[in-house]
């Protein structure tokens, strides 16, 4: 899960990122494309306007001197030239204004000067002339060229989609379709953040068929070992049924061989059941008890069958105090596992049996239960394994462990074990010590 969220941010982020360089390399050439063409452009086009404005300015000098109406002569020509026309003396300061209008657009004022002789008098004449910013025809050039960019960016994203996503999407699909056909999918080369997911699904894919080969396993070693007393079951009946000759003696040898074959079937089913209920987390049998709390038990519901065995039994611990939140009768079971397991192995006459209860530096609790029997010589990652069988110097067979360790991990422990000091065999689980909210 945390793999699919981390993978999810992935390809979130990797879809912004994607937008901002796109964003980017659109204003770049946008910049690109002003510093180029449009700003020429409007260069081009102020310089156009001066030139025609210092024609005009020529124009108006000469034809003030000739007129005998001047001042309806540049009235009529501002406003039909759309131009702002100013007389100003020696003094620059301004004595007649022709078409004074301040206009709203946005654009820049073109100004040209020229002194005229009028009447024995010398006068200023100025010329303004509003440009706009940028003419139709830049404009539509811009607009043409921005929907180019577009055009290219958004051509470049979908390609790049298709790549990115829509590809390994369709390949995801296939994968599935291929699995359910039972064809595993197998990891591809990362290209994105839907690669990541592919690889995903593929570990998700390797642990189902190895959860499916375990079940597969434990089903066919079930099958097996019901099969052989079930086999002595029916032969004894059929003898007990077909042969009425038999004595009471050799009836009853039968039928004691039938009940003990029951119990044996009996206790494998029984064993099968613990397994697939240590699976279910019920959270309404959880409860905190202190350390103390559990040696107690420990010790009285043990001491004596062990002490019949001629057993040194002790439960040592350094935080009486502490609580722990635990399925109580499925944390006793991991006990009764261990130790049935471990009154199996014995092969000396001074038998231990330790129980160390201990809190580590990291908060967490520790576990060891520890013997003096014949230790392990086998893989001993393997022994928790479903019906996982040793050397026959110590055969752990069945579900036991294997029920010991979904029984930690469900309480998010962690189990392993170990060959001691003693010589025997320690298995040591650790878990949460409980704290307060």
């Amino acid at each position: 899960m945390f793999n699919l969220i981390k993978n999810n941010i992935t390809i979130r982020k990797g879809f912004i990122i994607g937008v901002i360089l796109l964003v980017l390399f659109n204003l770049l050439l946008i910049g690109g494309y002003y510093a180029i063409h449009l700003n020429s452009e409007v260069n081009k086009h102020h310089t156009e306007v001066r030139n025609e404005l210092n024609k005009k300015i020529d124009i108006i000098s000469k034809k003030i001197l000739t007129e005998e109406n001047p001042n309806q002569y540049l009235e009529n020509y501002a406003e039909k030239n759309n131009i702002k026309i100013e007389i100003s003396n020696k003094d620059n300061t301004i004595v007649e204004t022709y078409n004074y209008k301040e206009s709203k657009k946005p654009g820049s004022n073109i100004v040209t000067s020229q002194i005229v002789e009028y009447k024995d008098t010398i006068y200023l004449l100025t010329l303004t002339q509003k440009q706009d910013i940028i003419g139709a025809n830049v404009i539509l050039d811009f607009f043409a060229f921005e929907f180019i960019i577009i055009a290219i960016l958004g051509i470049t994203g979908i390609l790049g989609a298709n790549k990115k996503i829509l590809d390994p999407l369709v390949q995801l699909s296939q994968d599935f379709s291929n699995y359910k056909l039972g064809i595993l999918p197998k990891k591809r080369k990362v290209r994105g953040g839907i690669d990541h997911i592919q690889h995903d699904f593929v570990d998700l894919v390797s642990k189902l068929e190895e959860e499916k080969a375990k079940q597969n396993r434990i089903i066919a070693s079930i099958s097996h070992d019901i099969k052989t007393p079930l086999t002595s079951i029916l032969g004894y009946s059929e003898l007990l049924l077909n042969n009425e000759k038999l004595s009471d003696t050799t009836k009853n040898k039968y039928a004691s061989t039938i009940h003990n074959k029951s119990l044996v079937m009996k206790e494998i089913v029984e064993e099968f059941d613990d397994y697939l209920s240590c699976n279910i987390k019920d959270p309404t049998k959880v409860e905190k008890i202190s350390i103390d709390h559990l040696v107690n038990y420990l010790y009285d519901y043990y001491k004596e069958d062990l002490k019949e065995k001629n057993i040194d039994f002790k439960v040592r611990t350094n935080c009486p105090n502490i609580l722990i939140s635990v399925d109580l009768s499925k944390f006793k079971r991991v006990f009764s596992n261990t130790i049935t397991n471990s009154i199996r192995h014995y092969n000396n006459d001074k038998k231990i049996l330790i129980i160390n209860i201990n809190e580590q530096k990291d908060g967490k609790i520790k576990f060891e239960i520890a013997d003096n029997g014949t230790g392990c010589k086998e893989d001993l990652q393997k022994i928790f394994e479903p019906l996982y069988t040793t050397d026959k110097s110590r055969k752990i067979s069945g579900l036991g462990l294997s029920i010991c360790k979904e029984i930690i991990e469900s309480h998010s422990g962690t189990i392993k074990a170990e060959n001691n000091k003693m010589g025997g065999f320690s298995i040591i689980f650790t878990i949460n010590a409980y704290k307060e909210d």
